[in-house]
C-alpha cells in the first residue's frame, strides 16, 4: 500500500489502519507483534504518513523496548533505523519567520525521540542478539546524518556565493552610476556554510575493560556516532535521567542501561551535563534494586574515565557544599529535588522538574553525603565487576582536593563510604599521595579506631600506603606517634573530650600499634588518661575504653615500655586505676570497677610497682579491696580482690608492718567461708603469702585465732581446699613453733582428717627440735 498508492491519500485515510496496527502491538503472539511492527515500519516510510502519524505511534514503541521476545526487539531496531535513514533524506523546511516558534519542524521534531528509542534498543539485555544490531544501525544513521549535513553546508555555501556575486554586481553598478559606493554594514559569517563538526576520536581501547556490552566485544563508537549523539544530548539526557528515578524497577533498570550506552558514545562530551548526571547517580546508586545500583556505579566509573579529574572534583566539591576558599555553601537538597511524604506504608511523591535544581544541589544530610562519597570512590578509581586494575594517575593538587573532601566527611556514619573513597584515592594517586601521607594515615587511623569499617580493608590500605612510602606499618605508626601525639593530647589533660570526638579511639589505635615507641611518651599520657577516665564526669564507654588501653600497655611484652610504666606507676595507680576501682552505684560502674581491679592485678602480677610506691598507696588501696571482698553480688570482684591482695602482700613483704597486716587478716578469714570454691582457693594463696609477711613478734593471740580457723577449714570436703589450707598451715608453722604445735595437737582429736593434723604436728616438732627450743618451756 505504501509503495504503490499515493502517500498523501494513504496518510489521509490511514488513521484507522494505524490504530488497528497499534492495537496489535500488544498481541500475545510474538510473531504477530513482529509482523505488526514491520507493517508500521513500511506504512510510515513515506514522508506524508510519517509526519501525520508518527506522533501517535511513538508512545507505543516504548513498551516494545521491554518485549519478552528478542525477535520483536530486533525488529524494533531495524524499523527505527529505516525511519531515521528515510527521515534524514526528507526535504528540510525553510526557517519560519513567525515569533510563535514551537520548536523543530518536519522530521527534526521526531529525530531525537527516535534516536532515544534506538539507543534504548542498543542498551538491550541481550547485547549480542539485539544490542549489536541497534548499535550497527546507529552508526549507519550517524554516517548518513554527516553526509546530509555536508550536502546542506555545500548548498548553503553555493547560495552564499551567489548572494555575494549579486551583491558585488549591485555595488559595481551603483559605483558606475553615482561615482561612489554606499557603505554597507559588515556581513556576519553564516554558520550554516560550515561543515558539521566531527569530534575527535576517543581512545576507547585504553578503557575497554570498563565498557559494557555491546562495546566490550570490540564494537567501539566511531567519531561520527559520537558527533551525532552529541547533537541530541540536550534532548536525550533529561528523559534518561528522569527515568532513572521512576517508580517501577523495570523503567529504572532500562534507564540505567541506556545511560551506560549514552555515556560511552558521548564520552568526554558529557561534560556540560555533569551536574545532572552526578546528582542522579548519587540517587540511583542507593536504589533498592541491585541491578540499578551496580549499573549506576559502573556509570560513575565511566564518568571518571571520560572526564578530567579536576573538573569532576570541582563539581563533587560543590555537591558536598564546600567552597574553594573554605567554608560551606547552601543549596538544594535531595528532599527538595525529590519531595515525598510517607504515611505508614504509603509514600506520596511530588513530581517536578529536577534538572532545573541540580545546578544548586548540595548534600545536606548524612545519607546524601554517604551517597556522594560512594560515587566519588568510583570517580577517583574507575572499576567494573570484571576489572579493578584500571590505572588513572591523579596529580598532587587533585589529591589534596580529594583529601579535603574526605576529611570533611570523617563522621562515624560516613566512615565506610569514606574508606572506599580513600582506597580509590590511594590506587589512583600512588606517588602523588606521598607528600600528604600523614593526612591519609590520619583518615585510615580514624577508620581503624571505630567499629564501622572492615579492619582487614583498613589494614590493607595502611599496608598499601606503607609500600608506597617504602616503610613497614610499624614504622608508619611510630613516626605518626612522634609527630602527631602532641597535637592529639594538646589540652586533653584539662578538658574532657566530647563523646562524639574520635580522639579517644584514634589515641587507642595509635598506641596499640606503635610498639616500643610508646615508651618515651608514657609520662605525657598519664595526666591525659587520668582526665579522660575521670569517674566524676567521663562517660562509662570512655572509661571502659581507656582502662582497656591501660591493660594493653601494662601487659605489653616490651622492656622499655615496662620500665616506663614502672617509673609512672604512682600516677597510674593514684590518678587512673584506684579512682575507677572505688564503689559507685550502677551496673556500668560495677563493670568498670571490675576492669580497674583487673588492671591493678596485671600491673602487680608483672611487678611493675616498686614497693615504696605500693606502700604509699596501700592506705587508699585497702578500703577498695575490703569493698570488693565484701561484694556479695559479684563473685568476680571478690576473686580479683583476693588475687590483688595476694600480689600486694608478695611485693610488700619487706615493707609491710604489723598494723597493716591487722587490717588484712579479717578479710581473708571471711573469704574462707565464701560460697565460691575458686575464691576460697585464691584466699588460700593469699594467706600463704600473709604468713610469709608476718613479723616475728606479731600478736600471739591473733596468731592462735587464725590457726583455729584454719584447722577448722582443714576438714573441708573439697580436696582442693584441704590441700590449700594444708599449704597455708605449713607456712604458718614458721611463725611460732610452740603455739602452732599446741593448736595442732588440740585439732588432732577434733578433726575428721587427723592424718593431716598429725603430719603438721610432726612438722612443728621437727622444726622446733632443729631450732633448739625447749618444748616443755614452751
Amino acid at each position: 500500500v505504501s509503495q504503490y498508492f499515493d502517500a498523501e491519500r494513504v496518510s489521509r485515510a490511514g488513521s484507522p489502519l494505524v490504530a488497528s496496527l497499534l492495537a496489535n502491538l500488544k498481541h500475545q503472539q510474538w510473531k504477530v507483534r513482529r509482523a505488526t511492527l514491520e507493517s508500521l515500519g513500511a506504512l510510515l516510510l513515506p514522508e506524508a504518513t510519517m509526519m501525520d502519524h508518527m506522533e501517535d505511534v511513538l508512545p507505543h514503541l516504548n513498551a516494545l523496548l521491554s518485549d519478552r521476545t528478542p525477535g520483536v526487539r530486533q525488529s524494533l531496531a531495524e524499523t527505527l533505523e529505516r525511519w531515521l535513514l528515510k527521515g534524514l533524506s526528507f526535504r528540510v523546511l525553510p526557517a519560519s519567520n513567525s515569533f510563535d516558534d514551537d520548536g523543530p519542524e518536519g522530521f527534526e521534531k521526531f529525530e531525537s525521540r527516535l534516536l532515544i528509542l534506538l539507543l534504548g534498543v542498543a542498551a538491550d539485555e541481550e547485547p549480542e542478539q539485539v544490542g549489536a544490531i541497534a548499535f550497527g544501525g546507529l552508526e549507519r544513521v550517524a554516517v548518513l546524518k554527516h553526509e546530509v549535513l555536508m550536502k546542506r553546508a555545500a548548498k548553503e555555501r553555493e547560495r552564499e556565493e551567489a548572494r555575494r556575486k549579486a551583491k558585488e554586481a549591485r555595488e559595481a553598478k551603483a559605483t558606475a552610476d553615482q561615482g561612489y559606493m554606499e557603505e554597507e554594514p559588515p556581513e556576519h559569517k553564516n554558520s550554516k556554510c560550515q561543515d558539521p563538526e566531527v569530534v575527535a576520536a576517543f581512545d576507547y581501547p585504553s578503557v575497554l575493560p570498563l565498557l559494557p556490552e555491546p562495546f566490550k566485544a570490540g564494537r567501539l563508537p566511531a567519531a561520527l556516532t559520537s558527533s551525532y549523539v552529541k547533537m541530541h544530548l540536550g534532548n536525550i539526557l533529561p528523559q534518561v535521567l528522569g527515568n532513572l528515578t521512576q517508580w517501577t524497577t523495570d523503567i529504572r533498570e532500562a534507564a540505567a542501561r541506556l545511560l551506560q550506552v549514552v555515556l560511552v558514545v558521548a564520552n568526554k562530551h558529557i561534560a556540560p551535563f555533569l551536574d545532572a548526571v552526578l546528582v542522579h547517580l548519587y540517587k540511583a546508586q542507593a536504589d533498592d534494586d541491585q541491578k540499578v545500583s551496580s549499573i549506576s556505579r559502573l556509570c560513575a566509573s565511566m564518568v571518571g574515565v571520560f572526564l578530567e579529574p579536576e573538573m569532576v572534583l570541582e563539581v563533587v566539591g560543590k555537591h558536598l557544599g564546600l567552597k574553594h576558599e573554605g567554608g560551606q555553601r547552601k543549596g538544594t537538597s535531595f528532599d527538595e529535588l525529590w519531595p515525598q511524604d510517607k504515611h505508614g506504608r504509603q509514600t506520596t511523591r511530588t513530581v517536578q522538574d529536577v534538572l532545573s535544581g541540580v545546578k544548586n544541589f548540595v548534600a545536606t544530610t548524612a545519607e546524601s553525603r554517604r551517597q556522594v562519597f560512594i560515587v566519588l570512590a568510583k570517580l577517583l578509581h574507575p572499576s567494573s565487576a570484571t576489572s579493578n586494575n584500571f590505572q588513572r594517575a591523579l596529580k598532587t593538587p587533585e589529591v589534596k582536593l580529594a583529601l579535603r573532601f574526605l576529611e570533611e566527611g570523617v563522621r562515624s556514619e560516613l566512615l565506610p563510604a569514606v574508606l572506599a573513597a580513600t582506597e580509590s584515592l590511594l590506587k589512583a594517586g600512588q606517588s602523588a599521595c606521598l607528600d600528604d601521607w600523614p593526612r591519609v594515615f590520619d583518615l585510615l587511623l580514624r577508620m581503624k579506631s571505630g567499629e564501622e569499617c572492615n579492619l582487614q580493608t583498613v589494614d590493607a590500605n595502611i599496608d598499601h600506603l606503607a609500600r608506597l612510602l617504602g616503610r613497614s606499618q610499624l614504622q608508619l605508626y611510630e613516626e605518626h606517634l612522634r609527630s602527631r601525639l602532641g597535637e592529639l593530647l594538646q589540652g586533653a589533660d584539662a578538658v574532657l573530650w566530647e563523646e562524639t570526638s574520635p580522639n579517644r579511639h584514634i589515641l587507642e589505635t595509635l598506641l596499640r600499634n606503635a610498639g616500643a615507641a610508646v615508651a618515651e611518651h608514657v609520662g605525657k599520657l598519664m595526666p591525659v588518661l587520668a582526665r579522660q577516665a575521670s569517674p566524676e564526669d567521663a562517660s562509662a564507654s570512655a572509661r571502659v575504653d581507656l582502662l582497656g588501653l591501660v591493660h594493653f600497655l601494662v601487659n605489653e611484652e616490651d622492656e622499655a615500655l615496662a620500665q616506663a610504666v614502672k617509673e609512672n606507676s604512682l600516677a597510674l595507680l593514684d590518678g587512673i586505676l584506684l579512682p575507677n576501682c572505688s564503689w559507685r552505684p550502677g551496673q556500668s560502674n560495677g563493670k568498670i570497677r571490675r576492669g580497674g581491679m583487673v588492671c591493678v592485678h596485671a600491673i602487680l602480677r608483672r611487678h611493675l610497682v616498686p614497693a615504696a610506691v605500693l606502700n604509699e598507696v596501700f592506705v587508699d588501696l585497702m578500703p577498695i579491696l575490703k569493698s570488693c571482698l565484701d561484694d556479695s553480688w559479684s563473685p568476680d570482684n571478690r576473686l580479683i580482690a583476693c588475687l590483688v591482695l595476694s600480689c600486694t602482700l608478695t611485693d610488700l613483704q619487706a615493707e609491710i608492718n604489723g598494723e597493716q597486716l591487722r587490717e588484712v587478716y579479717p578479710e581473708l578469714l571471711k573469704r574462707l567461708d565464701d560460697s565460691n570454691d575458686k575464691i576460697r582457693v585464691a584466699v588460700c594463696e593469699a594467706l600463704d603469702v600473709f604468713f610469709k609477711c608476718l613479723p616475728h613478734n606479731w600478736s600471739r593471740s591473733l596468731f592462735e585465732y587464725i590457726l583455729r580457723n584454719l584447722f577448722v577449714h582443714l576438714d573441708d570436703p573439697n580436696p582442693e581446699i584441704q590441700q590449700g589450707i594444708y599449704t597455708v598451715l605449713q607456712s604458718a608453722v614458721h611463725q611460732d613453733y610452740a603455739t602452732f604445735l599446741k593448736e595442732a595437737q588440740s585439732a588432732v582429736s577434733k578433726s575428721s582428717h587427723p592424718r593431716l593434723c598429725e603430719e603438721l604436728v610432726r612438722l612443728a616438732e621437727s622444726l622446733q627440735t632443729s631450732s633448739g627450743e625447749d618444748v616443755v618451756a614452751a
